[in-house]
């Protein structure tokens, strides 16, 4: 027999840890309790009631991945779940929808199944589709593309390599007079100062820092960082520590100069003077004066150095996909140079990509106006995978007009997918449908 207060500790217990994570737990705090009444606490347990809310948030979550599916539905203006269904079926979702009226707003993902149960439930309601989901959607339609043309990307990468092989007259002349190729960093500082220019001057054409964020895909308070700055802002040169290395310096430069060049045997020599880093601490080291001696003291590597042959690989069509829908600030030299050969090749992939791009910031932008205008664009090209794509935005005209003048989208839906799936983990295989559904509507 218990008290109503052990009781209780154990069924807040139940509902944090699970059965065996509890038990173990209960255990060590002087309750003596079995995993298995751990899990009858949490069943016997009231679950807390819920108003029906005006803005849900709907999504599946799995089971057993690839098997068998749930729905999770959150009340997306309190940030909470309210109802697990067991399955992810059009008419679970509008029984439910049908027994809990009220509902004026619906999140979901491109999913028929839920805008048919939606529309089921509740006619009234407002679909939203997810506007991750449709720049997923969308990237998806550009990768069967880039697929289906794979001959024409192996073609492509193929001539980039071959310009890379055979260096121009100009890369050569640029050899002889012993031009420098620009560093990384240097390169990077160009591409930060051109995007400093592009904010301050949209930011005096009246544009808001909100959308200038949303169009460059950088953090508000950057965009405010380089409008009250009047110069474009610096990284802080990080302070070198010092290394175990230094108090040995002298001795060797010494042997360097006497000519051991060896990095094993200094090594060793260290040792003998109390030094207990590593060898390849010392081979770093002395590589900044191995670079300087003259070849006939360097060490002989084994083969002579291969040309490359191939120096830019055949992209997959996913990683083409990317370069095609980057903007050119993203991508690499010969990353530019294959997109470019593409379009020579391809010129259906330059169609792709300026309609991909209009998409891309239709969406970000949340301009409503322009969907029928790409629609038609969209519908009257070549290429079947746009037009597919087209062909199901259209029939979800509705839900996805709202997603661009609403502001409701799946975030936070995931967020609970997500704190469901830690759950799920914790109960170590004995998660139950019940049990799971008693647990994160307990939790929320």
């Amino acid at each position: 027999r218990r008290t109503a207060r052990l009781n209780d500790d154990l069924q807040l217990i139940g509902f944090a840890l699970g059965g065996e994570a509890g038990a173990h737990l209960a255990v060590r705090l002087g309750m003596t309790v079995s995993p298995d009444t751990l899990l009858q606490r949490i069943r016997q347990a009231a679950l807390p009631e819920h108003t029906t809310p005006s803005v849900l948030g709907v999504d599946d979550w799995a089971k057993r991945k690839g098997q068998s599916y749930g729905t999770i539905l959150v009340d997306l203006e309190k940030r909470r779940p309210v109802d697990l269904l067991p399955d992810r079926e059009s008419e679970t979702l509008a029984t439910w929808l049908k027994t809990h009226s009220g509902v004026e707003i619906i999140s979901r993902d491109r999913g028929g199944a839920y805008a048919d149960g939606a529309r089921k439930g509740a006619p009234e309601a407002i679909q939203v589709a997810d506007r991750f989901h449709l720049l997923r959607n969308v990237s998806e339609a550009v990768e069967r593309f880039l697929a289906r043309k794979h001959k024409s990307v192996r073609e492509a990468a193929r001539a980039v390599a071959c310009c890379a092989a055979a260096p121009s007259v100009a890369t050569e002349e640029a050899l002889i007079t012993g031009a420098v190729k620009q560093k990384p960093a240097e390169l990077a500082r160009e591409r930060k100062l051109a995007r400093y220019e592009e904010v301050r001057e949209m930011y005096r054409q009246g544009v808001t820092i909100r959308r200038i964020a949303q169009h460059f895909r950088m953090h508000r308070r950057t965009v405010r960082l380089f409008i009250r700055a009047e110069v474009v802002p610096e990284r802080a040169i990080p302070q070198q520590r010092g290394s175990r290395l230094d108090r040995f310096a002298g001795y060797l430069k010494q042997r360097w100069e006497e000519g051991c060049h060896n990095a094993a045997e200094l090594w060793r020599e260290l040792r003998g003077q109390g030094y207990r880093g590593s060898q390849s601490r010392v081979r770093k080291y002395i590589a900044q004066w191995r670079a300087h001696l003259p070849a006939s003291l360097k060490r002989a590597r084994r083969g002579e150095p291969q040309p490359q042959t191939d120096s830019f690989r055949t992209p997959s069509a996913r990683a083409a996909t990317w370069m095609l829908m980057g903007t050119t600030d993203e991508l690499e030299t010969d990353q530019r140079s294959f997109i470019k050969q593409l379009f020579n090749i391809c010129p259906e992939a330059q169609t792709v990509r300026t309609l991909a791009a209009n998409f891309n910031q239709m969406i970000r932008m949340r301009q409503a106006k322009a969907l029928d205008g790409w629609l038609a664009e969209a519908e009257e090209s070549k290429v079947p995978e746009l037009k597919g794509f087209a062909a199901g935005i259209r029939r979800d005209k509705d839900a996805v007009t709202a997603a661009l003048t609403h502001e409701w989208s799946q975030g936070q839906v995931e967020g609970q997918v997500n704190r469901l799936k830690v759950i799920k983990r914790q109960m170590y295989g004995r998660a139950n449908f019940d049990l799971l559904r008693a647990r994160v509507l307990h939790a929320a």
